[in-house]
């Protein structure tokens, strides 16, 4: 098998493109769409710059999977021929792939962002782009902070996710790049905070188990303990829904939103509830309900945008 089809495998397996390709774009078209309903320039716009700024938001998603599996390859290993089923599929534990050739993919993805952002010459788009990739690399290394760098914590680990953060600024420096700072207003904030409180939801809701599945991997409720730990995912849906609703109320939008916003947060906390009350293999198994909630919440965003205010392509 050559290196090509084997990388192509490997993105198949742990990025796989049918999904996460419309949720990157929905991601950034919410944050993007949202800006602009916010600082009243409808009906909306999406150009040139727009859809290599969604593009280069994907292809952002990949660079921390990748940054994630090369960084923790040899633990990912270990718990993979330990028998975690969360981890005995994964390529790098079967040996269909190598660290080194995850890194020539890294390489070649970060130069492609770069490459498609130096299109439009030194714009604030591209000063974004470039510090936020370094501040992502450096991120993954915990900025060489050698008590981080050790053993790093589950809470660590969840410090990191506010590197979401990075892709709301360059959606940002994009929408000023084609809009200007000036008309950018104060609820750009609970803008920006949501998707930071939805990965919180997504990361802390796939590291819950039960006591008796619980390996050498760290989890939110090894640490905390399962009742603990169950409170977290339905926290940041609350934080996330809250944030979303304000700002669906500044730009405008219909009942129908926040119906959609309202009764996704209401199940996927209902889940984390359940675990609480009878915990079980199954009801640990909240990542689906967080990513539901996270499709309807950023992904019905931007569809209710351009239901709303109509979207004209220039």
């Amino acid at each position: 098998m050559s290196r090509s089809v084997r990388l192509a495998c490997y993105v198949q397996h742990m990025f796989p493109p049918l999904a996460l390709v419309p949720i990157g774009v929905m991601q950034f078209l919410a944050l993007y769409f949202g800006l602009q309903a916010l600082a009243g320039s409808v009906p909306l716009r999406a150009g040139v710059p727009a859809a290599v700024a969604a593009a280069s938001t994907v292809l952002w998603m990949l660079l921390v999977r990748l940054e994630d599996d090369i960084t923790d390859a040899d633990l990912d290993i270990r718990l993979g021929r330990a028998g975690d089923p969360r981890y005995k599929d994964r390529p790098i534990v079967k040996g269909e792939i190598t660290v080194p050739e995850l890194r020539l993919l890294y390489w070649s993805v970060t130069g492609t962002i770069v490459g498609l952002n130096i299109l439009f010459g030194m714009s604030m788009m591209l000063f974004a782009c470039v510090l936020g990739l370094a501040i992502t690399w450096l991120g993954f290394r915990w900025f060489f902070i050698p008590a981080l760098m050790r053993d790093p914590s589950p809470l660590q680990y969840l410090f990191r996710k506010a590197l979401t953060l990075l892709l709301g600024f360059y959606a940002l420096a994009t929408f000023a790049r084609d809009f200007g700072w000036n008309v950018v207003t104060g609820w750009t904030v609970p803008l920006l905070f949501a998707p930071v409180a939805g990965v919180v939801a997504w990361e802390t809701s796939r590291k819950i188990r039960v006591p008796e599945d619980e390996t050498e991997y760290g989890t939110y409720s090894k640490l905390l303990g399962w009742k603990v730990a169950a409170l977290l995912p339905a926290t940041s849906i609350g934080l996330c829904t809250l944030c979303m609703v304000l700002v669906a109320r500044a730009a405008g939008l219909s009942l129908g939103y926040f119906a959609l916003l309202l009764a996704s947060a209401a199940v996927a906390v209902g889940a984390c509830l359940r675990f609480r009350i009878w915990p079980s293999r199954a009801h640990a198994n909240l990542r689906p309900y967080a990513e539901l909630f996270g499709a309807a919440s950023h992904g019905g965003l931007a569809l209710a945008l351009v239901l709303h205010y109509g979207v004209v392509f220039a």
